[in-house]
Parts: C-alpha cells; sequence; structure tokens
C-alpha cells in the first residue's frame, strides 16, 4: 500500500483522476525493470545500504521519468516493491541486551571512558567492548549494540515481479490511496458477476455495507473510512484492500465520494477500466489476513459439548429479501434437529446508523420467516450505548472472541 506522499490524482469537472502509468510506455517499463533489479542485487544487504543506492539512482530515474512529478512515482514504486522483500535481524544476538551491559559498565565508570588510551591508564571504550565480548562470547559487540536499527535489517528473501505487473500494481494503488479519503461506495454488481466472491472480500475485511437487490444484480453501499467515527486509519486500510478483491470479477460499477486537498469529488470506475488485480483468489495467503473472530468461534463450535442439537455450517451466503428489495450475507448458517433454519452475521466495523439500520432490517426479515441473528464486537463500533441497547434485541455483544454459548442463548431466546 502507498502512503499518503506516494499518491497523486486530480479533480477535473468534479471527478477525481488517479495518476496512472502506462505499460506501453518503454520509459516506465526501464524504471521499472532498475528498481526491480536494484532490490534483487541488494539481497544479503543491509536496508541503509539499499536506501542509499535508491537514493542516488532516483535523482537520474525521476526526471527521466517526468520531470516534475518523477521523484513520487519512482518512490511509490520503490514502496511497492518493498511490500515484496523480506527483512530479518543481521544477528540473532539480542541488540538490548548488549547495548545494556555496555552502558551499565559506563556508567560505573567515575568518567565517561576515553577514546583513547591515556597516561593515566583510564579505562577506554575498547576496553568496555573487550569486556563484554568475553562476558558474551560475541566477536563484535560494537556491531551488535545497534543491529536492532531499522537500516541494519538485512534483505533475506525478494520476492522480483515483472516489470509490467509492477506497473499495474502502482494503477491499483494510485487509487487504493484515493479510496482513504473516501465517505461512501456504490458499487453495482451485474448478473453474470461473481457476487459470493465479492462479498467473500466484503465480509474478509469487515466493511460496514447495505446490500440491494436491482434488476441487474445487486448494489452494494460500502461505508468509506470518512464516515466512521472511530478506527478510521485501520477501516481505510481495509476498504482499500477490498478493490483488488472486486477487481476478479466483472462486470460492476464503482461511483465513490471523496474529499481530495479539501474539494468534495466523485471517483467514477468499472469493470472495463483496464485494472488488474495483484489477488490470485479467496483462497490466496498474500492477500489475506486471518480472519480470527470468525476462525476462533468456530473453533470454539467444535469445542462446545452441547450445542443445543444445532449444526453450524461456514461459507456467505447471500439471503435474497426480495420483499424488503434488499439481501443479507450472513457468515454461518445453523440448523437445527427438527429441520429449523437460521443465520448469523458477525459485523466487523460498524457505525451507530449501520447498526440502527441493520437490526431494523433483521426485525424485518424475521418478521417475513428469516431467522437471523447479529453479532458485534465492542472495539470495532463506534457507539456502546447504541450496542447497548441492541443487545435487547437481536445482537450479541462480544469484546473479542465471540462465545458459542451466547449464540445458543440467543437462538433460544429467539
Amino acid at each position: 500500500m502507498l502512503r499518503s506522499e506516494h499518491v497523486m490524482a486530480r479533480v477535473s469537472r468534479g471527478r477525481v483522476v488517479p495518476h496512472r502509468l502506462q505499460t506501453s510506455d518503454q520509459r516506465v517499463l526501464d524504471v521499472a525493470t532498475e528498481l526491480c533489479e536494484l532490490y534483487a542485487t541488494h539481497l544479503g544487504q543491509p536496508r541503509a545500504v539499499l536506501q542509499n543506492a535508491l537514493t542516488e539512482r532516483e535523482e537520474e530515474l525521476g526526471p527521466h521519468l517526468d520531470a516534475r512529478r518523477g521523484f513520487r512515482i519512482v518512490r511509490a514504486l520503490a514502496k511497492l516493491l518493498e511490500e515484496r522483500a523480506d527483512w530479518q535481524p543481521p544477528t540473532a544476538a539480542d541488540p538490548y541486551t548488549i547495548r545494556t551491559r555496555l552502558f551499565e559498565l559506563a556508567a560505573a565508570l567515575p568518567k565517561p571512558p576515553a577514546t583513547e588510551p591515556g597516561l593515566l591508564e583510564a579505562t577506554t571504550r575498547d576496553d568496555l567492548l573487550s569486556q563484554v565480548a568475553s562476558e558474551t562470547a560475541l566477536a563484535d559487540p560494537e556491531f551488535i549494540m545497534f543491529a536492532d536499527r531499522q537500516g541494519a535489517q538485512v534483505l533475506s528473501a525478494f520476492d522480483r515481479p515483472e516489470p509490467e505487473a509492477l506497473v499495474l500494481r502502482y494503477n491499483v494503488a494510485q487509487i487504493q490511496g484515493v479510496l482513504y479519503a473516501a465517505r461512501e461506495l456504490v458499487v453495482d454488481l451485474g448478473r453474470d458477476a461473481d457476487a459470493r466472491l465479492v462479498f467473500h472480500y466484503v465480509k474478509l475485511m469487515g466493511l460496514v455495507y447495505r446490500l440491494e437487490t436491482t434488476s441487474r444484480g445487486y448494489r452494494l453501499h460500502l461505508d468509506g473510512p470518512l464516515s466512521i467515527f472511530g478506527g478510521t486509519r485501520k477501516y481505510g486500510l481495509r476498504l482499500a484492500k477490498f478493490l483488488p478483491g472486486l477487481l476478479l470479477t466483472t462486470p460492476w460499477t464503482l461511483s465513490a465520494a471523496v474529499e481530495w486537498k479539501g474539494r468534495d469529488a466523485t471517483l467514477e470506475l468499472d469493470s472495463e477500466s483496464g485494472l488488474h488485480s495483484h489477488y490470485l483468489g479467496p483462497h490466496e495467503r498474500e492477500s489475506q489476513e486471518p480472519d480470527e473472530v470468525r476462525a476462533a468461534f468456530v473453533r470454539a463450535w467444535e469445542r462446545a459439548k452441547d450445542t443445543g442439537g444445532w449444526t453450524l455450517y461456514t461459507g456467505a451466503e447471500i439471503l435474497p429479501l426480495p420483499e424488503l428489495k434488499t439481501a443479507l450475507v450472513p457468515d454461518f448458517v445453523l440448523t437445527s434437529a427438527d429441520g429449523e433454519r437460521a443465520y448469523l452475521e458477525i459485523l466487523g466495523f460498524w457505525s451507530e446508523r449501520s447498526l440502527i439500520e441493520r437490526v431494523a432490517l433483521v426485525r424485518d426479515a424475521r418478521r417475513r420467516g428469516h431467522h437471523v441473528l447479529l453479532a458485534a464486537s465492542e472495539s470495532l463500533g463506534a457507539s456502546k450505548e447504541t450496542l447497548s441497547e441492541a443487545v435487547r434485541g437481536e445482537v450479541v455483544s462480544f469484546k473479542n472472541r465471540l462465545a458459542s454459548k451466547a449464540v445458543l442463548e440467543a437462538l433460544d431466546h429467539a
């Protein structure tokens, strides 16, 4: 992901247009190739050495690419390559322990250690280093004492991309950066779009959403970071990570209300925008964060001694509610021994407005014979008072982990 200083966009007639690079531009490919090569040739070397090399090269590569924005483009490309790099400490020894011991020995001296041996045979800095080396059996404590600095980390692995793939990743990352300033996204999914795939990423990222059924498919409303009162930075990152998941299917259109450099503007995209996802799909490791809340709930359910005859099934299933012109996307389906069917949705981030609307929808669904439960984390919402009020109805409240017992009690009292 790019930082704010790497994101470039302009506003034209009320529309925000993120910066793009063309894979057909040989200058762009040349710069991408050189940056990839620079990382690859610095395997096994400290981060500081690579950073110095990048600084030197960007002075030439930047103006060659774009006289005005070249430096920012080069730095943005390098930031994306950083995501593909693994860094390790240069030593297994603990720098903090070495540092602390050296400072203890220096503090016990009547005067600061001398830099060179003198006539009075004062203790020198080298004397202290030799003593620590003798105590720890380490050959070079001077090097180790600051080995935990970021610049000392060693590049241990680098997943080198093709230059074209790096450029395509840059174009998506620029749009992701604009989404940090979004208030709301509206995504229209065509009838042939893989809605289950899209909702896999909605659920995975814990986004605040509303869903409508349309004559052409589904309309998905997603709250943006600027509409969430708490956890804005974290939520913005999750929303940005949703975009590559959307790119895995077609057709769709996206419209986002954003605030860009103090101006209200609209970001518009569709599945024909020429964007390419770097995700492989729902089962890939690289694009996903562990969905610990749902995974922990499944484990808790499996360990439960008594589930009251209920069986738990995983997998996001779209539950159309044509009477209400909407749909729900529960995380779990529960079936009882006598054939009763219930649904459980674990909310990710939530706001006061979204929780109130969701509870009202669940109540309407229940009056029409659909048994739906909601679970919401106290730490991911904006108003504990609103959650406390909703708990009296259809919401199961939890702190860090959702207990199977709490869900069973809610099923019994429904």
